[in-house]
Order: C-alpha cells, then structure tokens, then sequence
C-alpha cells in the first residue's frame, strides 16, 4: 500500500494537541483531597510501567524479553516467531491457523544469536483490534517498526521509515513504540537519532489511526 497520498505530517508542535504534558499532572493532582492525589499517584505509576514494559531497548530487567501482547484483543490473531532459516514473524489467524502476514526479521539467518534478537519483538494492538505495531528490538539503531492495518478481512502494511524521514543533522534514525497506544486510535512513537556529531537526540511524535487511508502524524511531549 503506498503512504505518500495519505500521511499528513504537522512539524510545529505550537497549539498543536500533545501526549502527556508534564503540566497536566497538575490538573490530576488536587492538593484538597487526598484521595484525588492517591489516584493520580496510581495512574502515574501505571503509565510509568506500561512505558517501562514497552521500552525499546529496555532500560531494566531482561533486554530480549518481548514487550506487548502478540495476541490481539479478541483473541483472532496472535504474532509467531519462526526460527527456521529465514528467520520470520507471522501473523496467524488463530481459528484456522491461516498465515495472513509474513515478515523477514531484521537478521534473517537461523542462529542463536538472530534468534535471540527477533524474539525480543514488541506487539502493540489498540483495543479493537485493528491496527497492530510489530516493533523489532532497537540494537544501535537497528530493526525496523511496522504497522498493520486490518480492515475487511485485507491487512495493509506501512513501514515507520516511509511515514518518518531522517532529519538532515542525523546519520541514523530507528523509530520504535513509546510507550505504546495513548488512546484507541494514536499511538505514541519516539524517532531516536544519531546525529553526524555524534550526540543522541530523542524526538516523540503520535501517529493517529483514525482514518487508515490518511495518517495523522504530530509531535509530542517526551
């Protein structure tokens, strides 16, 4: 499916919507009632690891764990690793065990070590079940970010660096899930760069589902 038609990128965050202003903790966070500020005490740490599990790489704990659920919400398809050569993910339909997607990792060839890395995948379903992100590990930049769109029984693919250039100043670029689905239809991103002087620079954007055939991408707080 081709992407130039329909991605409609804005590049000024100014007045624009953005996820997770640190401000709007503010707003959550009422001084006058103690239960207000237990609640928002639980929902910041629940957002703090729903992040931390969808961090890639991960900042803790085992970096080739897998992150996310490869089944989707209704049960319907669930993501397998097959390790015999080339190495692949498939997206199967559970019922009937059809294979509806198929998709080279990374490092293809069969050994321990590419086996590792392709199962250290993340998959992020929205909660009807019809976008689904394959997110491969970030190793220096490498792996790639894949959305699926499922729609009328056809699954239309879409690379994330077809959606995202690489700026000027950067050399490397790999656009990975964080922390994952901020509502039903926007899922936050984060574009980690490597620059031509050698610094890392982090740039956050959404990318808004709601009309698969014209993509919304904006920018967003970190």
């Amino acid at each position: 499916m081709s992407t130039d038609k329909f991605i409609s990128y804005i590049g000024d965050p100014a007045g624009k919507t953005e996820v997770f202003k640190p401000g709007s903790w503010v707003k959550i966070v009422n001084p006058k009632s103690l239960m207000n500020c237990v609640s928002a005490g639980i929902l910041m740490l629940c957002l703090a690891t729903a992040g931390a599990m969808a961090q890639n790489p991960p900042e803790t704990g085992d970096p080739y764990a897998s992150r996310g659920n490869p089944k989707s919400p209704d049960g319907k398809y669930e993501w397998t690793v097959r390790t015999t050569n080339p190495i692949r993910y498939e997206l199967v339909k559970v019922p009937d065990g059809n294979v509806v997607v198929t998709i080279n990792a990374y490092y293809p060839d069969a050994n321990n070590s590419n086996i590792q890395y392709a199962k250290a995948y993340g998959s992020f379903w929205n909660k009807d079940g019809t976008v689904v992100a394959l997110d491969e590990l970030n190793r220096r930049r490498a792996g790639h970010l894949y959305f699926f769109i499922l729609r009328n029984g056809i699954v239309d693919e879409i690379r994330s660096e077809n959606i995202f250039q690489i700026p000027l100043y950067a050399n490397e670029g790999r656009v990975v899930v964080d922390p994952g689905w901020v509502s039903g239809t926007k899922i936050r991103v984060r574009q980690a760069l490597k620059t031509r002087s050698g610094e890392f620079v982090s740039k956050y954007f959404t990318v808004d589902f709601a009309n698969p055939d014209h993509l919304k991408i904006q920018p967003a707080a970190d």
